[in-house]
This record gives structure tokens, sequence and C-alpha cells, in this order.
């Protein structure tokens, strides 16, 4: 079956366009983000099945979490001079909160105040004519007997984010080191702290570490002060490629897919909220409420992010520590297809600078990958910043991604996986 992989790409742009362009941007659990789901549950409803909109409360912005991890790291660095015991105490539980925020295995935004966010989602049936019907085959005739569906999840996220000067383009190349200095911090200040309350430390042991204490302690302040002025001061971007782009080539891809169904693949079509609040918590939610299904059946999760621009890579693995690997075989497989492809120069990449809709679906032991696009730099393309608009999406790049995406899917469903 010939596939028109560019018509597939236009309808994407269109959804593009829609999103970033009619409703503008989509902060976690605002507004835009309700509009930008229910659009997406409207488009489902014309071509899936069992469409849903499901509802959750969660924290709305990373800046929280980070703003306690540095206020945090300044407190140590202040009781050193005064109480080394007490500033031992704040990096104590200082250390397991950067430790859940970094890896992305504990969502600590639980912690703060929420708001309400939703998913919207829906199914296409494997062998399935639209949503009129009701199950993936019929009792009788030709499909009588054949096996339980496989299903594949399409996870991409409707929400976007708050632009900060961290990701302004001319500091972004820094912000992987960035990380790596909050990292020191928060581990410096419980080493100096330890090691200035044994018995054996000496009075200029302790000025020298105090000293340190206060550098990491400035540092800190400097990097909670710019996540204040985030709040405080910068827009929510459009979010054209991050990410308009991997919920546009959802909707494309499942209303393909409901007109001419997988022979042996059942696709679900996730639009999840609220990815850019410090962790991926409509992932998360939808993943909880329907883990057991996916599991039991073995379903693959595809996660599409930033795919709006540059050049397609499949990610190994994702978190700024203690990252997560992607599962080997859906890895095999997209380097398989992307070979075929020669002039496209997909590869491997890896996300280091936080997360995507990935990691609640690996910690819950789902087989998953996730797919991108970064510029000649190596970076992703207007990442976080106000230049994250429409007329920056490449048409062309859309097109490849859903080639890709598609070949893929229809491998898994011929067992290639």
């Amino acid at each position: 079956m010939t596939v028109d992989y560019r018509r597939i790409g236009a309808r994407a742009m269109e959804h593009v366009r829609h999103l970033a362009v009619d409703i503008g941007p989509r902060g976690s659990a605002t507004q835009g983000e309700r509009r930008g789901s229910e659009y997406a549950a409207a488009e489902m409803r014309r071509w899936a099945q069992g469409v849903s909109v499901e509802t959750f409360r969660c924290s709305w912005t990373y800046s929280h979490p980070w703003i306690v991890v540095g206020a945090l790291i300044a407190v140590s660095g202040i009781l050193l001079w005064f109480s080394p015991v007490a500033a031992l105490v704040v990096a104590v539980v200082n250390l397991p909160i950067y430790v859940l925020l970094a890896s992305g295995r504990g969502e600590v935004g639980r912690l703060f105040p929420k708001r309400q966010s939703q998913n919207a989602w829906g199914r296409v049936p494997a062998g399935a004519g639209g949503p009129e019907e009701t199950a993936p085959a019929a009792a009788t005739g030709a499909g009588a007997g054949r096996a339980k569906p496989r299903k594949v999840v399409l996870l991409a996220h409707v929400d976007s984010t708050r632009a900060a000067l961290l990701f302004k383009p001319s500091a972004l190349k820094s912000l992987r080191m960035n990380h790596m200095v909050n990292l020191a911090s928060v581990l410096g200040m419980f080493v100096l702290s330890a090691l200035v309350v044994v018995p054996a430390a000496t009075d200029l042991g302790a000025r020298i570490a105090a000293g340190l204490g206060s550098v990491f302690a400035l540092i800190a302040l400097y990097g909670s002060a710019t996540l204040v002025h985030r709040e405080i001061a910068m827009p929510y971007v459009h979010g054209a490629n991050d990410n308009a782009s991997g919920v546009g080539l959802t909707l494309a891809i499942g209303e393909h897919y409901a007109a001419k169904p997988l022979a042996n693949t059942e696709v679900w079509c996730v639009a999840t909220g609220a990815e850019e609040s410090g962790y991926p918590a409509g992932a998360k939610r939808f993943i909880d409420r329907h883990r057991a299904e996916l599991r039991e059946e073995g379903a693959v999760v595809i996660v599409l992010d930033n795919l709006g621009a540059g050049e397609l890579r499949h990610l190994t693995a994702e978190g700024i520590i203690l990252p997560l690997a992607m599962d080997k075989g859906l890895l095999d497989l997209a380097r398989r297809l992307g070979r075929t492809h020669a002039d496209w120069s997909v590869r491997d990449s890896v996300c280091n600078l936080g997360y995507t809709d990935a990691t609640p679906a690996i910690l819950a032991g789902l087989r998953t990958i996730a797919l991108w696009a970064e510029g000649p730099d190596g970076l992703l393309m207007n990442y976080h910043w106000p230049t994250d608009t429409f007329e920056k999406v490449e048409p062309e790049t859309i097109e490849r991604a859903a080639t890709l995406i598609m070949e893929m899917i229809e491998a898994i469903d011929r067992g290639e996986d």
C-alpha cells in the first residue's frame, strides 16, 4: 500500500498552525492548554473510538521545586558559618529532592500548589473503519480467530512552556553546564557540611568550607533569581515545535490509520497535558490509569516531541542525572529504518537537559522510544524561547518525521521489533 506522506505531513502542519497560531501559548494547566486538549479531542472524535478527556490536578511550573532546591543550597551555605549541624540537616533534606527532580524518578511537583490539567486520547482499532465500529474485528468472517491486536501508543504533549533567561539562544549551549553546576552545588553543600561536623575538623578547615559554601550559595541564589524572573516577567511561548509538532503528527497519523487500519495493531493517540510542569505529569497520570492494560498487552510507546525543525533523532536515554534507557529493540528498529533514508542523517541522541513523556513510561516498564529533531549544533530549535513560532516549523522535517514514525508503526505491526 502506497502512503502519501506529503499529504500526512501537510495535515499535521494544519494542526500545528491551529495549535500554535489560532490557540497560541498553551502553558501547563492554563486555559490555553485546555483549548489545545479540547481541539485534539474534537479532531479525534471524527475518526477515533472511545475518545476521552481525563482531567487531573498537578503543579503547573518547574520553577517552584527548582527555586526550593536553590534556596536550600543558599540556606546551607549561610548556616555553615553559624551552625554546621543545621547546615548538614538542610543539605540532607535537599539531596533527595534534587535527585528525584533531576532524575525524573519522582514527581516533586506533588508538594506544590495544583491546578487542573487534562489528557485527551482515543483509540484507532486494528482492522476497523472509523468511530462507528465497536470492536477490532467481527466475531465471524475474515477477522474471526485473529489474535488480540497489539497496541502502539503515540504520546505528545499539548502544553507549551514559559520562556526563561536560561533558554536564551546565546545561553542555551551552557545549559548542560548549568545543570552540572547545580549538581555540584547540591553535593558540595552535603559534603562540606559533613566535613565540618566531624570531630577532626579544624577552625581553618571550617572557615574554608564555609567560604566554599558561600560560593555555592551565591550561584544557587542567582539561579533561583532567574526562575523568579521567569515567573514574573517572561511569557509563555507559542510552542510550535515544542510541541504542537508532536500533537499535529499524532493527529494526522491517527486519522490516516482510522481510514486505513493496520492489520494487527491498535493505535492509541494521546495528547498529554502538563509535560512542561517540571515532570511529565500528564503522561504519568495516563500511564498509571491504563498501566494494567498496557502492560498486559505489551504496548509499545512512541513519544513525539520537538519534531518541527532540524534533523531527526531517536533518543537512547533521557534524564539530567541517572538517565533512563530507551528500549533496545525499538532503538534497533529505528536505526535500521533511519539507514534507509541515508540523506536524512537520522542518528542517536540523548536528552540530558531534562526528560520527555517517555520517563513515566520507562519507569512503568513499558517498551518506549522517544523521537525528536535537532539543529546543526545538536540543540533543539528555538527551545523554550519566544521564537518557537509556526513560521519556524519546517514542513520537510514534519513530513520526514511522519514517514519515519509510520514506518516504525508498520514494522511493529509486522512484528519486526
